[in-house]
């Protein structure tokens, strides 16, 4: 029982919040799923995945790259669209463990259908996003993440999209 104790207290000083909060000059990664839709149409839902790197600027800025995939299968096409951008992120409450951010920047969106009616159509993408950040330790994190981006569909006459996640990150 007392060994049960030792290795209960030995994780919650690994996990400690201590030294958690955006911390300047370090770099988290990010992997992330979720759920992506026209935001016309929240009928229509695709299953996103992706990654992204964060270079904290200062305790409140950090410079992001997002890449995801954004995959709907279904009628009445099966189509994807694929995202970059390059974001800068605030953080609102840099001190504590739960951190609220916002985001802003652009970068380019590819849209692709299964049909080959499309193929390959390319454009730029504005992006702002709000979210939070868990500090779980000095080193793991929790994000919930949404996304709005601002591109052109070849699909439908909508351009604003939605992407949704929770992800798992690393900071070193």
């Amino acid at each position: 029982m007392r060994r049960l104790a030792l290795i209960a207290v030995a994780l919650l000083a690994w996990a400690s919040p201590a030294q958690a909060a955006p911390v300047p000059s370090t770099t988290e990664l990010w992997l992330f799923g979720g759920v992506a839709h026209e935001v016309a149409d929240f009928e229509e839902f695709s299953l996103a995945a992706g990654l992204a790197a964060n270079y904290l600027l200062s305790s409140r800025l950090a410079l992001e790259l997002d890449a995801s995939y954004a995959l709907r299968l279904g009628e009445p096409f099966e189509a994807a669209v694929t995202t970059a951008t390059v974001d800068l992120v605030y953080h609102v409450n840099p001190r504590d463990n739960g951190v609220f951010y916002l985001a802003a920047g652009g970068g380019g969106a590819w849209f692709h259908a299964a049909d080959g009616g499309i193929d390959n159509h390319s454009t730029g993408a504005g992006v702002a996003a709000l979210g939070v950040k868990i500090y779980l330790g000095a080193r793991i994190l929790l994000r919930v993440d949404s996304r709005y981006f601002y591109a052109p569909s070849p699909f439908t006459d909508h351009a604003l999209l939605n992407r949704t996640t929770l992800g798992i990150g690393v900071r070193f």
